[in-house]
């Protein structure tokens, strides 16, 4: 998401259309984006949020071993259920025909970190070597 979601953002801000757009989603949708200036701006809100998220997600990564997790539950809850959310969403538009296979694998994607995030986050974090 960190490469994708700026790339993105800028195609969509361009109103260019992408090379490999039909392998990602359906003609009509992506017709709909180049003539809908609403569809554009839920495009750049979703991949601004996903570029968001995947930011947090990282600084959550990188902190991880100098803070545990139980310190930023809250924040790693936030950021699972987010995550849960666009999952469910990604895959349900892949069911409705919206969107194409490497679609559905983001949205699965999305629903193990978010799994992953919430249920650590709920349990106070992964298991941490005691220091003696």
């Amino acid at each position: 998401w960190l490469v994708l979601a700026p790339l993105n953002v800028a195609k969509v801000l361009m109103n260019k259309r992408s090379p490999i757009a039909h392998r990602i989603v359906a003609a009509a949708s992506e017709q709909c984006q180049a003539e809908c200036g609403i569809a554009r701006m839920w495009a750049t809100t979703f991949w601004s949020s996903q570029l968001a998220l995947a930011a947090i997600s990282l600084a959550l990564w990188a902190r991880g071993a100098r803070r545990p997790l139980a310190d930023v539950a809250d924040v790693a809850a936030l950021l699972g259920a987010a995550k849960l959310a666009v999952g469910t969403l990604l895959v349900c538009n892949y069911v409705w025909e919206v969107v194409r296979e490497p679609v559905l694998a983001a949205g699965l994607f999305d629903l193990a970190c978010g799994a992953g995030m919430v249920g650590a986050a709920l349990s106070g974090g992964p298991a941490r070597a005691k220091k003696a």
